[in-house]
């Protein structure tokens, strides 16, 4: 009988969480990769839709549509560039 020779060493990691994740980037690190950035990628959009929401939406200077609102209306007082005009009657 042949005997059995190993051509690369044996790694062996703790049986923890932390041990699992080791063993994970040691064995499938383009997935683990992929994997961060995609977390990565979540955590930038979670934070940039945050930051929307808390300005409440998309308030450009300039816009290429302009909207025509009531003085007593409570999103003007959010405008960053109001221009007021008088209209004859």
């Amino acid at each position: 009988m042949a005997e059995i020779k190993y051509v690369s060493h044996i790694v062996k990691f703790p049986k923890t969480i932390v041990g699992y994740f080791k063993q994970a980037c040691w064995e499938i690190p383009e997935i683990m990769g992929a994997s961060a950035h995609g977390l990565a990628g979540l955590l930038m959009g979670t934070i940039g839709l945050y930051n929307i929401i808390k300005n409440d939406g998309n308030n450009p200077e300039y816009k290429k549509l302009y909207m025509i609102m009531r003085p007593d209306d409570p999103r003007t007082k959010r405008l960053k560039n109001p221009v007021y005009t008088k209209y004859r009657k």
